[in-house]
């Protein structure tokens, strides 16, 4: 098998996850064509006119068939085309990222706002070429650990998505995989960055949506993935998933050193201040009635422009040079900004009887350990089946190679109906 770009990343440590790292680079027709004009793409700068961008599928597959730039595919149809959430709007075959077995995707599918407003998402997926079981294919969806908040910064631009890579290295012939770039990261608006519900619904409808694509045949049981920022959004897509999509059974849920607790961030925001500017930028993108004039100085609120601009190592350098305050005193205690950050803590109620893998290494120095106790803690309380494992090295970004090695061996046991869980909880 030739290594993907996507697995290469995490390998030479340039996994994308909750850590100050420059992470990145820089029609509804229903018809058999369509016409894309000059357009703003995800990167800023101008998509040339393409025509015959868009094909219709394949008999039976919804969404369709992108053969123009790859600027252009991130143009959001307007008026969005008609259907539920998870519905695929087009798809784009990646030639030289395909996986060992399998046709590697870039995706737009439809979803929904935490207002409630149909959005378009962009994510990555990949279908197996060997023929579905009869009860179709098993799912794993991926949540992804911190880019940024950027458009630049998705995965799915810039086409690595360590964790997908991690993922698809072990079921790339066997598993439906898809891996959102969670909504605003690519497509319009601004990423609501560690907003749980947000994170959750895009998760979910990354494989609905690939359950579209060309001979994906997709079954019904599902697992979910996600390291740091994907730990919270894992949670909070298992979490999601029963009322978002009922039809799913979901049979387990690995969640890598979770940034869980947000309300924590938020009140540590002066000494977080990186992930200060972010939280605040992705709470205040979801519920703009949080107004920012109450947490951030003037000079904060220059420096959370650069989330539109830079990714994630950007962000936090501007953050580092501002030689003034950059957050209000005792800001994150005025409403609705005093409930809003807690409201985004993953792990708060018990979801299914699915177990939980929560996995964090002892030397991260990016999540600290007091926020998997904290989840954990959480989750026991309420009667969830959760499996906690230490482990003895590794800092945050280099302990994700280990973390979904031992997830995938559990996900897959899980799926093979095996007697693989450990109740940690009932342990004490």
């Amino acid at each position: 098998m030739r290594a993907p770009r996507l697995a290469v990343a995490a390998v030479a440590g340039t996994v994308l996850l909750l850590a100050p790292l420059a992470a990145c680079s820089g029609s509804s027709d229903s018809g058999s064509s369509a016409t894309t004009t000059k357009a703003e793409n995800a990167g800023g700068t101008e998509a040339s006119a393409t025509t015959t961008a868009t094909t219709a599928g394949p008999a039976g597959t919804s969404g369709q068939a992108y053969t123009g730039d790859q600027a252009g595919f991130y143009d959001v149809p307007d008026p969005l085309p008609e259907g539920p959430h998870g519905s695929l709007i087009r798809y784009q075959v990646i030639d030289d990222d395909e996986f060992d077995g399998a046709t590697t995707y870039r995706i737009m599918y439809r979803s929904e706002s935490v207002a409630g407003d149909p959005i378009a998402v962009t994510g990555l997926a990949s279908v197996p070429t060997a023929e579905a079981p009869a009860d179709g294919r098993p799912m794993i969806t991926v949540a992804h650990g911190t880019t940024g908040i950027a458009d630049a910064c998705s995965p799915s631009v810039t086409d690595r998505n360590a964790e997908m890579g991690l993922v698809e290295s072990r079921v790339s012939r066997t598993f439906l995989v898809a891996a959102t770039d969670y909504e605003g990261l690519g497509t319009p608006g601004r990423h609501p960055y560690l907003v749980g519900e947000s994170e959750g619904r895009s998760t979910i409808d990354a494989i609905l949506a690939a359950g579209e694509l060309p001979d994906a045949d997709p079954g019904t049981d599902l697992g979910i993935v996600g390291y740091s920022q994907g730990g919270h959004g894992a949670l909070w897509a298992n979490q999601v998933a029963a009322e978002w999509a009922p039809d799913l059974e979901v049979l387990g849920t690995f969640a890598g050193a979770p940034a869980s607790e947000i309300g924590v961030l938020l009140a540590a925001s002066k000494q977080v201040k990186g992930f200060g500017i972010m939280v605040i930028a992705g709470i205040n993108a979801a519920h703009p009635e949080a107004d920012l004039d109450d947490v951030l100085t003037p000079e904060g609120q220059e420096v959370l422009k650069e989330v539109d601009e830079g990714c994630v190592g950007d962000v936090f350098d501007a953050a580092g040079a501002a030689e003034g305050e950059l957050f209000v005193p005792d800001g994150n205690q005025t409403p609705p900004w005093s409930t809003l950050g807690k409201e985004q803590d993953a792990g708060t109620e018990k979801t299914n009887d699915a177990p939980i893998l929560l996995i964090h290494s002892d030397e991260d120095q990016t999540v600290p350990t007091f926020f998997i106790d904290q989840v954990e803690s959480r989750m026991c309380t309420n009667g969830q089946v959760v499996e906690r494992v230490d482990l003895a090295e590794g800092n945050h970004g280099a302990a994700a190679v280990p973390a979904y090695a031992q997830a995938m061996d559990w996900m897959q046991g899980l799926f093979a109906g095996d007697d693989v869980v450990t109740n940690t909880c009932a342990s004490g």
